[in-house]
């Protein structure tokens, strides 16, 4: 046995595995080298992608190569249907993508659906659990699968129709064109009529009504509005593009009370108050020399000339027509960046707007409580009206003065508030005489175009910014052109400014008009986000067949007769959608989604109802009624903007047989023509919402061909 080592001080343990080869192994000779690098964290979405490629290993997938570029994710939910699919792992700029399916039940319905329909991806490979399967007996392991020639979205194969689980209209007939009839025609400007006295530039001759949804009660027109300075419940009216307040406050009953004088006011103690030199309203501003009493600034207008003369001479001041008119504002445009307030929306891009300076504020409110002093001791008109005649409007409490427009309706007479520039439909009991005082008293509502906003039909939500543009305390900078004077309308070109957050309305609005194409990965919207307008449950309703394609199958597509109009005002945002805005060369809208689709060279909305592979999705139009195969090339995605009501319902016709023959389809054709204005006896509602027609007549129709 060596002899031990006493002495340890010399002693490394390390020495040993210093000088060992196979331990010593470094790459460099700086020692700081050899550290591995730390590594770059993770990106929270990488790391999301982490943990769902953890929690997809466990399923079975498929790695699938596409053939043509327009494959989306949409586009592979659809065909492999979503129930079967649990996710999609898709690159930007890759032709090769992973689906993962829910079990191997849906892996192979997806085996068959490649097989059935090869045009839009093939197989690359396929893996369960992280090992790949072998290949399928079917699968050549000599070379690469042939490739089909690659589906061109502009190529139209045939209609599949064998296919088709759900029926198709086989009649191809047009969606059918309801026309609007103008309010006011060249007629009524004919010779010295009281239209071409009151409106020599013609401006109503462009006028529109774009209101029927609120008459005909789509829409609440009415809301509890909060006051604090009102002890009183204040409601607020939406009513034809104006907003009013139904309730008056404290402080609208007292200036009530001070300006209207009749024998009843005068009875009241109003110690303390004398009457206005000017206005006669009770007022306790008075000059502190002659004691002379007046309002506000503008009956101190009137009067400040004559009475800076009189003061102290015990004279009084001598107030004529002359000059009251001197300083009363003139009616017309305001002139360039002054302050106006909206009083009134006509149309998406016509609003009325009067001058909002004090003196200008001050006048207008006198011209309306003038109106609503005469409109107390008016008798009703002893006979229709004309065209042009200027006549008093009362509804509720509200007293304003009107035009009549149109009288081809005596049931339902067509007005224009002359002090707002709202446009309304009202019963002739509600019209009053007016006299020629109160009718040439000065009008400060003038109507404006607004720069680069299109005309469309009103949606929810532009009506909602409609109305919250007209405020009491809302003001608006003015700005416009003349050489901008639109001489078709006979309008001003104009863009409004709101000063408080310097932003054009013009802009505003058009942001809300204008739709903007969805990307084609986005999710697609449902018909739930529409609100649906039925005919309400009754007998004796007018209707308009808006499709008659199943009644083979007892059903029926209608629309109140009093909103079809409206569907084709809306058609025409659909048909710029589509030939102007949307861009993309075909869609496959997935089952259940809306979009906008064309049909017979005109775009409408419709929802997709079935896809069978052939490039021929089959598209409800659901304006109309008709379910149609619409080539995906002919397909849109349907952008959010479009919040338009679904004003058709789909109707079942009562006690009709089962089984229908060809000569029962055909003479119920021509009994519910497409298109036509019919009277149903009863519409029936059940308790899952579904809509029922009774026709007294269609059952003996029915039973003198038998089937």
């Amino acid at each position: 046995m060596d002899k031990l080592l006493e002495d340890w001080s010399q002693w490394n343990p390390m020495v040993l595995d210093f000088n060992n080869e196979h331990l010593n192994n470094y790459a460099e000779e700086c020692g700081h080298n050899v550290v591995e690098k730390a590594r770059v964290p993770l990106k929270p979405s990488d790391m999301l992608k982490k943990e769902a490629d953890k929690a997809d290993a466990k399923y079975p997938f498929l790695v699938l190569k596409k053939k043509v570029s327009f494959v989306t994710k949409c586009a592979v939910l659809n065909f492999f249907d979503q129930s079967h699919v649990r996710s999609i792992d898709m690159q930007a700029n890759s032709d090769i993508f992973k689906v993962f399916f829910n079990d191997l039940g849906s892996l192979e319905a997806a085996h068959s659906q490649l097989e059935a329909f090869p045009q839009l991806m093939q197989l690359h490979r396929r893996q369960f659990g992280g090992e790949e399967k072998p290949k399928p007996k079917w699968v050549s392991d000599s070379a690469d699968p042939v490739k089909l020639p690659a589906l061109v979205p502009t190529a139209r194969g045939d209609i599949d129709l064998s296919s088709r689980t759900i029926h198709v209209s086989t009649s191809g007939n047009r969606h059918p064109e309801f026309l609007v009839v103008p309010i006011v025609d060249a007629t009524s400007y004919k010779g010295s009529s009281h239209l071409a006295i009151r409106d020599a530039e013609k401006r109503f001759l462009t006028v529109k009504f774009e209101y029927n949804l609120e008459r005909y009660g789509a829409y609440v027109l009415e809301r509890e509005y909060e006051d604090e300075s009102s002890t009183k419940p204040v409601t607020m009216q939406l009513r034809c593009g104006r907003k009013l307040y139904i309730g008056s406050s404290d402080l609208d009953d007292v200036q009530r009370d001070v300006n209207v004088v009749d024998d009843e006011s005068e009875e009241l103690d109003m110690s303390g108050y004398k009457k206005c030199a000017v206005c006669n309203g009770y007022t306790s501003t008075v000059c502190k020399i002659c004691d002379m009493p007046f309002c506000d600034a503008f009956c101190w207008s009137i009067v400040s000339m004559q009475h800076d003369k009189k003061c102290g001479t015990g004279q009084k001041v001598d107030i004529n027509d002359a000059s009251f008119e001197k300083l009363v504002p003139k009616c017309g445009l305001p002139p360039k960046r002054t302050l106006v307030k909206i009083t009134a929306f006509e149309q998406s891009n016509v609003v009325y707007v009067r001058p909002a300076d004090t003196l200008s504020d001050v006048a207008y409110n006198r011209v309306l409580v003038e109106v609503w002093k005469h409109g107390q001791t008016v008798s009703k008109l002893d006979q229709l009206p004309v065209c042009g005649q200027i006549v008093i409007y009362k509804f509720g409490e509200n007293v304003v003065r009107a035009m009549v427009l149109n009288v081809d309706n005596p049931r339902d007479i067509c007005v224009v508030s002359i002090d707002y520039g709202s446009v309304e439909y009202t019963d002739p009991s509600n019209l009053y005489q007016c006299s020629s005082y109160v009718s040439d008293l000065p009008r400060y509502a003038t109507p404006v175009k607004l720069r680069g906003v299109p005309r469309r039909a009103v949606t929810p939500n532009l009506r909602e910014v409609m109305y919250g543009m007209q405020g009491c305390s809302m003001t608006f900078e003015l700005r416009y052109h003349t050489r901008e004077y639109d001489n078709d309308n006979h309008m001003q070109r104009a863009v409004l400014i709101f000063l408080e957050y310097n932003r054009s309305i013009n802009s505003l609005l058009k942001q809300v008009i204008t739709p903007i194409e969805p990307d084609l990965s986005d999710p697609g919207l449902t018909e739930g986000i529409l609100p649906h307008v039925a005919a309400p449950t009754g007998k004796n309703t007018d209707l308009i067949i808006t499709d008659n394609s199943f009644l083979k199958y007892g059903i029926i597509y209608c629309t109140p007769a009093m909103l079809a109009v409206e569907i084709t005002k809306m058609q025409r945002a659909f048909q710029d959608y589509g030939e102007n805005i949307a861009k993309a060369d075909a869609y496959a809208a997935p089952k259940g989604q809306l979009c906008i689709a064309k049909y017979k060279g005109k775009w409408s909305r419709g929802v997709s109802m079935e896809l069978v592979g052939d490039g021929y999705p089959s598209i409800l139009f659901l304006d109309y009624g008709n379910i149609v195969p619409i080539h995906v090339t002919d397909i849109r995605a349907y952008p959010p903007q479009f919040t338009y009501p679904v004003l058709t319902t789909e109707y079942v016709l009562m006690d009709l047989p089962e089984n229908l023959s060809d000569v029962q389809v055909q003479r119920l054709e021509r009994r519910l023509a497409l298109g036509a204005i019919v009277t149903c006896d009863e519409i029936v509602k059940d308790e899952n919402n579904n809509y029922s027609l009774l026709f007294k007549d269609i059952q003996q129709l029915v039973l003198r061909f038998p089937a």
